[in-house]
């Protein structure tokens, strides 16, 4: 049973005393007194697994939201004017959706064991959009019930807000590989942040990883962009990273499409042996270095196609001058000149450097791809 309520003023929570079969309850647009007349709503409802609220208080009492259910999946909420605070429990919960709050991080607690993420993502003491999301291969309506819910919320109405993202995600299962591929999809805009925690896989079924199911074409079975060709996110973590080839593949394609920005952090869980660790340092290394001539070659690229021939110093090439300092050279005096400090050089990577200009100099493609 579902129940859907817009544009709605509660003066008390009466009218919800025989809901105890809901399944699905949103309040969009919905006022009520104070939040009082919410909580003894919402724990008249002992059976929902998707609650979607939209709500606003007349008055200010100080008190917060309060949400404790153990059959509830689904979680989105906008809290806006006189709501004090936000408290969640719910050992089932698989998708929790903060759209915007009226109070500060300091106001919000949340006890799920399903949503332990590392990363505390506000902005200026306040909530960024955030969307946390434990990704099932249950078959469940929650994630198409998320879709619906979030392709006209989070990721459409709120446009240049810093949004992020949590997810546990299983490399290895088509179903939520394909279901993060979805979620990403939605975005419109540059995520501020996502932070991809890995499974454990030790169950894992037989399905070989080098499929590479982040970089299937459903309809094509061409290799593309994960998840598509237009997402761009500033900053990656990689949390619980075992150094397993999947993961490190994974990695690099997101790497390599230019999927993210500024950063990429990893980090790995702590059980390792002394082999193993050298092992994962050396590839990290070398996705650190993909990573760093993606974005030499991004700042290069625009210098390419025209070169006058009075134009001879490096100033005087679009995107040269970032190359130089990506190499390691400072402006100094006026910033007239360059200069790279003996201290600052670094031979890899002006050799590299080197290696990468001459390859792409020579590609008669270069520049105009």
């Amino acid at each position: 049973m579902s129940l859907s309520l817009r544009s709605y003023t509660f003066r008390s929570s009466h009218p919800f005393r025989n809901c105890s079969n809901l399944r699905t309850l949103r309040l969009v647009l919905i006022n009520a007194t104070n939040a009082e007349v919410f909580n003894t709503l919402l724990s008249s409802c002992p059976s929902l697994k998707v609650l979607v609220l939209n709500i606003t208080c007349f008055y200010k009492t100080g008190g917060p939201l309060k949400i404790e259910n153990n059959k509830l999946k689904l979680l989105h909420v906008l809290l806006n004017d006189n709501i004090g605070g936000l408290e969640v429990s719910s050992t089932s919960l698989d998708i929790l959706v903060i759209e915007d709050t009226s109070f500060g991080k300091e106001c919000f607690l949340l006890s799920s064991p399903k949503l332990q993420f590392t990363k505390n993502f506000s902005v200026t003491g306040r909530f960024a959009p955030h969307i946390s999301y434990n990704i099932s291969k249950e078959k469940s309506i929650v994630h198409e019930e998320f879709m619906n819910n979030i392709s006209g919320g989070l990721c459409e109405l709120i446009g240049d807000v810093d949004k992020s993202m949590s997810v546990n995600i299983d490399l290895m299962n088509r179903t939520e590989v394909e279901r993060l591929r979805q979620v990403l999809g939605l975005w419109i805009h540059e995520m501020l942040a996502l932070e991809i925690t890995f499974k454990d896989n030790s169950n894992a079924t037989n399905e070989s990883w080098e499929k590479k199911l982040w970089e299937e074409d459903n309809d094509h079975n061409n290799v593309v962009a994960f998840p598509n060709a237009m997402f761009r996110v500033k900053t990656l973590w990689m949390t619980n990273f075992s150094g397993s080839e999947e993961e490190f593949a994974f990695a690099s394609c997101l790497i390599k499409h230019g999927t993210v920005v500024d950063r990429m952090m990893i980090k790995t869980t702590s059980a390792f042996t002394a082999s193993k660790k050298l092992e994962i340092e050396a590839a990290v290394d070398k996705l650190r270095e993909h990573f760093l001539f993606r974005k030499i070659l991004q700042a290069a690229k625009p210098s390419v196609p025209v070169v006058e021939e009075k134009k001879d110093r490096v100033g005087s090439l679009r995107g040269g001058i970032e190359f130089m300092e990506l190499c390691g050279f400072e402006k100094m005096e006026g910033e007239e000149f360059l200069l790279l400090p003996r201290d600052k050089v670094d031979s890899a990577i002006i050799n590299s450097a080197g290696t990468e200009l001459s390859s792409a100099i020579s590609n008669p493609f270069f520049g105009v791809l």
